[in-house]
């Protein structure tokens, strides 16, 4: 199987590789413009950091949510508490059958207090801005900017990790690690959207698994950016030289590990059984919110606002990648040689 695989592999790289050295390819005729080839710019530069690219990626998520959240509030929340068009057509949103909590199918409710995620998870988390119509769909239309930064910048870490493992600057532990996080993260990235195609109130389970394949890929994200820093042993002036660095690294680790698996633990549970965790819906420390919320909360900062600080700092304190674009000088005829080939029917 796993010699299929490869051949599979070997056989795709050389299609995306082009002809061969020893392959026909096609010339092309001699004109002015090639008189001066190598004379000037043979080849492209590119300097990319690939933290400044995580950087943007998480500014465009807020971006997002930001864009989300007004519009629900200056429409969607107007329009789900006017009910449906049609009285007590229980058509879209307009289908709730909760007695105790005073709601009934086809009339209007309270998107802060009585929506689908609400009486779920106890809360109204920030997915639940783009639940309902109009915001679900303009908010999909700017989703591409943060799924693309994100996709981007998986790709562009992948091959700073790459680079740096033929540099010897990581053990085969870490690269081997990034081999098996890489195709998960970009799969997740890319199926996040599905948070838009399953519908909230529709099917709470089938959409709440969109949004956990995203807490997975920034878990991820977050705790191989953490373990990069460690295994290359880099340190940083602004928190105290290297031993601070790893300390508030390990820490870090540590403490998104702890609330990423509680986080887990109850989203999991809601896609597996479409209802929330009891203990979830229990008041908090926090007056006002419950468990489910205090611990959404910690968990955004750890994977959502501390990696947003902490790209911005190591994109401006770190190398960059170089990337270096060329491609080899075609083959050359000319113009009479064309004039015959045409003749001959042989271009």
């Amino acid at each position: 199987m796993s010699s299929r695989l490869s051949s599979i592999v070997a056989l795709l790289l050389s299609f995306l590789g082009g002809p061969k050295e020893d392959a026909v390819t096609a010339p092309r005729v001699k004109s002015r413009a090639n008189t001066t080839m190598g004379q000037g710019i043979s080849e492209l530069k590119f300097v990319v950091s690939p933290e400044s690219w995580r950087f943007i990626a998480y500014c465009f998520f807020w971006f997002m949510c930001i864009f989300a959240i007004v519009l629900t509030k200056l429409v969607t929340v107007h329009i789900l508490a006017a009910g449906p068009k049609v009285p007590g057509d229980t058509c879209g949103p307009f289908n709730q059958d909760i007695p105790s909590k005073g709601i009934v199918p086809g009339e209007g409710f309270d998107f802060a207090t009585e929506g689908h995620l609400v009486n779920t998870f106890g809360f109204a988390n920030i997915c639940a801005n783009w639940d309902y119509s109009p915001s679900r769909e303009l908010t999909a239309m700017v989703y591409p900017l943060f799924e693309y930064s994100l996709l981007i910048y998986l790709c562009l870490d992948f091959v700073l990790v790459m680079v740096s493992y033929y540099k010897n600057l990581v053990e085969d532990w870490y690269w081997s690690l990034m081999k098996i996080f890489f195709p998960i993260e970009i799969i997740l990235c890319s199926w996040f959207r599905m948070i838009f195609v399953a519908i909230a109130y529709v099917n709470v389970a089938e959409h709440t698994a969109g949004f956990m394949g995203l807490q997975i890929v920034l878990i991820m994200v977050a705790l191989q950016n953490t373990a990069y820093v460690l295994a290359t042993k880099t340190s940083y002036s602004q928190v105290g030289g290297l031993k601070n660095t790893r300390l508030i690294a390990i820490c870090y680790i540590i403490g998104n590990i702890a609330i990423s698996s509680v986080k887990l633990y109850f989203t999991i549970y809601v896609v597996r059984f479409g209802a929330g965790l009891p203990w979830t819906l229990e008041p908090s420390i926090v007056p006002g919110w419950v468990v489910g919320k205090f611990v959404d909360f910690i968990w955004m900062l750890f994977n959502a606002v501390f990696p947003m600080i902490i790209a911005y700092n190591r994109s401006k304190t770190e190398k960059p990648l170089v990337f270096t674009v060329s491609m080899e000088n075609p083959d050359f005829i000319e113009e009479d040689e064309a004039t015959v080939g045409e003749a001959t029917g042989l271009l």
